[in-house]
């Protein structure tokens, strides 16, 4: 009996193990992941950091627009990684009947989506170390032991909160294919307003507000944040940490309350 209780949580932390390998094999033999998490925005980088000049960004004296873009493309690859991703590839795994299977095997719930959590983890780290790598190397940003160390930080904060809101957004996505739109159609506008791209130091205050109580904002600026060469402290003030806190816990309300292991009458009706 001792020999099972031990062995039990053992092989859950086994099965949860296999299921990140096997989420990050789904990843690299799906073409549209991979560019979505990691050639998106590389391109973005490169092509937001040659057209705009210094001058037309409201950065502090002396430093370049690279110094704010990267940490901001870090975000959008953790929002593209994470959230879009996660929207993308659980409503497809659901309507291809892929989860109901899982559901009538041992394979516990929750390993199931710490599998999906450990990819995420996984594919963002590797997508944020190449945009800084590419940004250190080719654009002459300025990264410190303790920038890394504040990025990764608040890059796991926001990874967790994009990754439970993807899940959360799952329950209204009625078909694969509106997966993809819908993903986009929610998380470009958040970047738009959240200083992802371009500061918004000149937007009206009632925008700052609306993006402040949104969790894309404070992740991004607390990420952009780290990047300045000045930074001396955590970079994410209690009130960020508490807004991106409440909204991943309404995500798991959200997601315990609606979230289904078998596809919608919309897919099942086309069998």
């Amino acid at each position: 009996m001792r020999v099972d209780e031990h062995a039990r949580p053992r092989a859950s932390v086994l099965l949860a193990l296999g299921q990140i390998r096997y989420q990050l094999l789904l990843l690299v033999r799906n073409p549209m992941g991979f560019f979505i998490a990691l050639v998106i925005p590389l391109l973005l980088l490169v092509c937001l950091n040659l057209l705009t000049p210094d001058a037309a960004t409201a950065m502090p004296a002396g430093l370049h627009y690279a110094q704010f873009l990267a940490p901001a493309v870090a975000a959008f690859s953790l929002l593209n990684t994470c959230y879009v991703n996660t929207v993308t590839g659980v409503v497809l795994a659901r309507e291809e009947g892929v989860l109901k299977r899982l559901r009538g095997t041992p394979l516990p719930t929750w390993c199931y989506l710490a599998g999906r959590l450990g990819s995420t983890f996984v594919t963002s780290a590797v997508a944020v170390a190449v945009i800084v790598t590419l940004a250190v190397t080719a654009f002459h940003v300025t990264v410190t032991a303790r920038t890394i160390g504040y990025l990764a930080g608040v890059g796991c904060l926001g990874a967790v909160s994009f990754f439970l809101l993807g899940l959360a957004v799952v329950a209204v996505v009625p078909k694969s294919e509106t997966a993809l739109p819908v993903a986009y159609g929610t998380m470009l506008p958040l970047a738009f307003i959240s200083d992802v791209f371009f500061s918004s130091a000149h937007a009206p205050q009632w925008l700052h507000d609306v993006a402040s109580a949104l969790p894309v904002a404070p992740v991004t600026r607390a990420m952009e944040a780290a990047f300045l060469p000045t930074a001396q402290s955590w970079p994410m003030p209690t009130s960020a940490m508490l807004t991106v806190g409440a909204w991943s816990l309404a995500a798991i309300v959200i997601i315990a309350l609606t979230f289904r292991w078998e596809p919608g009458p919309i897919h099942s009706g086309h069998r």
